[in-house]
């Protein structure tokens, strides 16, 4: 079998892009009688051209960092073998637009008056119509106006609904009467799930400390003040299982995609974890496991909720935006999104407490990583 000799990338060589035509395939004598060329966009991104005899074929050339293609060039002659790195691109038929002649309001005045003078008894019955129906047209749209003037919406009432629409923020209760009824642990994870970390939990208990476990420094410097409070045994061991799973979720927000194979494991303590973190922070696709950018968001919600539960209804967002790596401005407008408040002695640590602030729109980026 012969042996790879040369691999050719885009940054060594040339750019070679595979072409697929969306209307249809090319007939091979006309191949020949194309035109075509690269060019560079403002927002720099690759658009391929393709002219024929009677259509321009353009598209942008898809450049996903999941995964690299390549072709395999085998001369048989020198037995040699080349891979080229190629990309892709999917070319559709681009139409000029006809342009549309307008005409003035002035210019129709002048053509109703001359039908009105000296068209035919038809021209002039039409030109009649027509002003009586733009006359109706406009005496409806003042109605309108005057109708929804005096209509009075509610806004606060849309806002929370909105807010429990979400698909990335936890549900919100803004009708509770404590700090602990206004999210409910329930609804962000189970906790059968957290069940299985207990035992980790209670190594973490017995030790005295959490220095020693490899953990992120928000969930060990929350655990550490677990540890050192009056609480329970119990409720100490479900606090902890908290920050746990924070330090999974962290960990796999953080580790690159092009680590995250099918054979990765992101906690390998508890297999409802994995699966829990996995199934709710990322998506499964054709080329395999994605996360979307709106993702990030919908994890720090989920982190900050958590953490808010586990730890009297405060989170330090400084040291939780360093190990999430986003900045501390983005996490504290998160933070008042979620009817969180600054702290007055430290505007880096923020609260959940009553009455709450009222509701804030928020739209998250769409995209993929």
């Amino acid at each position: 079998m012969p042996v790879i000799n040369k691999i050719i990338t885009k940054k060594k060589g040339d750019r070679p892009v595979l072409i697929n035509f969306d209307n249809g395939k090319v007939k091979p004598e006309g191949i020949l009688k194309l035109e075509a060329n690269q060019y560079e966009t403002p927002m720099n991104d690759f658009l391929v051209a393709v002219n024929s005899e009677r259509l321009l074929y353009t598209g942008i050339v898809d450049e996903d960092d999941l995964y690299d293609n390549f072709i395999l060039v085998h001369n048989t002659q020198k037995e040699e073998v080349k891979l080229y790195q190629v990309d892709n691109v999917t070319v559709r038929a681009k139409f000029r637009q006809k342009n549309v002649v307008e005409t003035s309001p002035r210019k129709e005045n002048a053509a109703s008056e001359l039908n009105k003078q000296f068209g035919s008894k038809k021209a002039k019955r039409v030109t009649e119509q027509r002003e009586r129906l733009t006359m109706n047209i406009d005496a409806v749209k003042e109605q309108l106006e005057k109708t929804v003037s005096s209509v009075k919406v509610d806004n606060t009432e849309q806002s929370t609904v909105a807010e429990n629409d979400s698909i990335y923020r936890p549900k919100i209760n803004r009708d509770a009467s404590t700090p602990d009824g206004v999210y409910n642990l329930e609804d962000l994870v189970e906790a059968y799930i957290l069940d299985t970390l207990a035992v980790e939990a209670g190594n973490i208990l017995q030790a005295g400390s959490a220095d020693e476990f490899g953990l992120c420094p928000f969930a060990t410097s929350s655990i550490n003040k677990i540890l050192v409070s009056g609480s329970q045994e119990e409720e100490k061991i479900r606090s902890i299982t908290i920050f746990l799973y924070i330090q999974y979720l962290i960990k796999f927000m953080v580790t690159p995609m092009k680590l995250v194979t099918r054979k990765f494991v992101v906690c390998d303590k508890s297999v409802d974890v994995n699966n829990h973190i996995l199934s709710l922070f990322s998506e499964m696709g054709s080329h395999g496991r994605t996360r979307p950018l709106h993702m990030k968001d919908k994890a720090l919600c989920y982190t900050m909720v958590l953490a808010a539960i586990a730890m009297d209804f405060e989170v330090d967002v400084e040291l939780l935006s360093k190990d999430m790596k986003i900045g501390i401005k983005k996490a504290i407008e998160v933070a008042r999104i979620l009817a969180f408040n600054a702290k007055a002695n430290n505007k880096h640590v923020v609260q959940l407490k009553l009455p709450l602030p009222p509701p804030v729109n928020f739209t998250p980026k769409k995209g993929r990583r």
